[in-house]
């Protein structure tokens, strides 16, 4: 079976007027696309609830049906108390509760979490908590932004085995940095992209082809605004999907 590769997207950019445009007309554009967002108001999820803004812009994206909404936590690195992680993701399944918007979400990312298989049991803790108590969707998607042991797919839904520049990312072999074994449930986050190439289709071919769960190639290092490329890149992801098909 083929899969369609995801766009993988740190919406951590405010959602004041207009903000998150681009994200609703990716969405409306690419109907064949499935995109998994990270909304994070506070480096996590901040009060019991979101703030009107995010309120409005979070029922919008629900609105679509090609989306998954993943709400942020964070593990520095394996360091932070697993019982304030734990009240994060008790803040976040609380939002599938509130009755005025569908601010519900899919699931859990988690960010900054370690790579070493000494933090196995860690991380499976964090892994059983989302499973247990997200009820609208609980997809645990992690991000140690380097490959890890093959034995941490076993919990987790997604990995985002690879955040860095795309220089640096094309300079360490691109693909064959990541294992094929464990391709179809890695994301990859690649910043820095530049704006003036002409390669956005084929470096988006080798990423589907590749055969990744999702990918990001961006110009914005921070992920906190949308930037030219990012039109062409969607538009290149359904693209590349289709001719998978073909």
């Amino acid at each position: 079976m083929t899969l369609n590769m995801h766009v993988a997207l740190p919406l951590y950019m405010y959602p004041s007027v207009g903000t998150w445009q681009p994200l609703y007309d990716a969405l409306s554009n690419n109907p064949q696309v499935t995109f998994d967002v990270i909304v994070n108001p506070n480096n996590g999820p901040g009060g019991s609830l979101p703030d009107s803004n995010y309120i409005a812009n979070i029922t919008m994206i629900n609105a679509h049906p090609n989306v998954n909404i993943l709400g942020y936590v964070h593990t520095s690195y394996g360091s932070r108390d697993l019982s304030d992680i734990a009240s994060d993701i008790d803040t976040y399944q609380s939002w599938s509760t509130y009755t005025n918007s569908n601010i519900s979400l899919g699931g859990i990312f988690v960010d900054e979490t370690p790579a070493s298989l000494d933090n196995y049991d860690y991380m499976a803790n964090i892994f059983d908590k989302v499973k247990s108590t997200m009820t609208n969707g609980n997809l645990v998607w992690t991000n140690p932004g380097v490959p890890v042991d093959a034995s941490f797919y076993n919990i987790a839904d997604m990995i985002n085995a690879y955040e860095n520049s795309y220089d640096h990312w094309m300079n360490q072999g691109g693909n064959s940095s990541i294992p094929a074994a464990v391709r179809s449930k890695s994301t990859v986050l690649l910043h820095s992209y530049p704006s003036n190439t002409d390669t956005m289709a084929s470096d988006v071919d080798g990423l589907v082809d590749a055969s990744y769960l999702g990918a990001l190639l961006i110009v914005n290092d921070q992920y906190s605004s949308f930037d030219s490329m990012w039109p062409t890149f969607t538009s290149e992801v359904k693209q590349s999907n289709a001719n998978m098909k073909c």
